[in-house]
């Protein structure tokens, strides 16, 4: 292949990589104590901006500013999926253009080309609505993208004598998440004989050339909506919650198994015959009966918040939610509110899903640390304060459901329960400090 055929490209591949961008933090307004004021907060005309790195300001709208642009995720998703395909199409197009023997004019054809469908593909992404398409959706769509950006990069970058240095340095350092790309870095061909070598090239040029139609397929399973990101995501964090559920129980029930084990060894002990050593022992301590006590309670606020996050993912995720909230409540513990009923937008349900993933994610880390934390010797001041603020979290994402339930009896009450179980589990454990 001729320079002018390397350098284009070499252009190519540096202008892919720029198209990566790392998502953006979610950024969502804060909940409040009180469901009253949550209500107020998307009744207000306050619109959250980002100021910089970390911080948000509140700032009120001005007139006409209400009004916010239309956007169809179907019909975004159908694009996009298609926009994925022609992308595949020309990769595919170029990989046979730059395969040895390459012509320098093929090259620059097929490489323009497929150019091309990179910046229709970024720019299409970045016009993206966020206000109405939901942060959560714009981050996986974008992640996507930087994954089929990254394998088109690596894909070109076989075809240069002196490799990219940023890319190479991406591939090494590990730096974009696992998945369609984990076959990018890996050197292809055979280490003897002119004919091996160039066939394991062919090889290489092929493999690579699959991660990059994998990455591009995985556009039609996208989301369509915000409601769609937030449900995959919840999914990802019930394993988790049971993961550390299980982690627990299995804990106390290996404690069961080492108090039993301890009492033979005692009823068969001749006289103490001085074998005994540190090393006969597990290397986890087996609990105290308070620890066993704190380890079963913590779990049961586990199991807890588990349920909770099957009830919201039923109520606000498996079914469309009402485009209105009412201002009364169906309980005594959710006093009614003087503001008018709300009609909600497209904007207002896709912040109150982020809202909703944002509690949710801190509840799932605040929980894997809860469990952790169970094993001997325990910190017992610690865990009740790690319990306590499981359970502050946990009335944070009830509230947020609360909006979805609003004026829902059956829904409403469970909730209430929720909150006064918690509650109880926590009494408890104070009592026996």
């Amino acid at each position: 292949m001729t320079e002018e055929g390397q350098q284009k490209i070499r252009s190519l591949v540096e202008m892919t990589l720029s198209y990566v961008v790392e998502p953006k933090p979610l950024s969502v307004p804060v909940v409040p104590e009180t469901l009253e004021a949550l209500v107020g907060q998307l009744n207000s005309k306050l619109s959250l901006q980002q100021q910089g790195e970390g911080q948000q300001q509140v700032v009120q709208k001005e007139d006409g500013q209400g009004d916010e642009e239309s956007w169809d995720g179907e019909a975004f998703g159908v694009r996009l999926a298609g926009l994925g395909k022609l992308l595949s199409n020309d990769v595919t197009k170029a990989t046979l253009a730059c395969k040895p023997p390459a012509e320098t004019k093929t090259v620059i054809g097929m490489v323009d080309a497929l150019g091309e469908t990179c910046f229709r593909l970024a720019g299409f992404i970045d016009s993206i609505p966020v206000k109405v398409a939901g942060q959560t959706y714009k981050r996986e769509i974008q992640t996507l993208a930087n994954d089929i950006f990254l394998a088109t990069a690596g894909l070109l970058n076989e075809f240069l004598d002196v490799k990219v240095e940023k890319l190479t340095q991406i591939q090494q350092q590990s730096l974009v998440i696992n998945g369609p790309l984990s076959g990018l870095s890996n050197n292809a061909g055979g280490s003897s004989g002119s004919s091996k070598e160039a066939a394991g090239k062919e090889d290489g040029y092929l493999v690579k050339a699959g991660i990059v139609w994998e990455a591009c397929e995985i556009f039609e399973k996208a989301s369509r909506s915000n409601h769609q990101a937030v449900a995959k995501k919840w999914g990802d964090m019930m394993s988790t919650l049971e993961d550390a559920i299980a982690e627990v129980q299995e804990m106390i029930n290996s404690n069961d198994d080492k108090k039993d084990s301890n009492d033979e060894s005692d009823d068969d002990e001749d006289g103490g015959s001085g074998s005994d050593s540190d090393d006969s022992w597990n290397d986890d301590e087996k609990m105290t009966e308070e620890e066993k006590q704190l380890s079963i309670r913590a779990n049961a606020l586990l199991k807890l918040t588990k349920l909770l996050f099957k009830k919201l993912q039923q109520r606000c995720l498996d079914v469309q939610p009402s485009l209105t909230i009412t201002t009364t409540s169906t309980t005594e513990t959710t006093s009614t509110s003087s503001l008018p009923p709300i009609t909600l937008k497209p904007s207002d349900l896709s912040r109150m899903w982020d809202q909703l993933y944002d509690r949710a994610r801190g509840i799932v880390a605040l929980a894997d640390e809860v469990a952790t934390s169970l094993y001997s010797p325990q910190d017992q001041a610690a865990i009740i304060e790690l319990m306590q603020e499981l359970s502050r979290k946990n009335h944070d994402c009830i509230l947020v459901g609360r909006l979805f339930v609003r004026g829902q009896a059956e829904h409403e009450k469970w909730l209430d329960m929720c909150e006064a179980q918690s509650k109880k589990i926590l009494d408890t454990v104070q009592q026996h400090q």
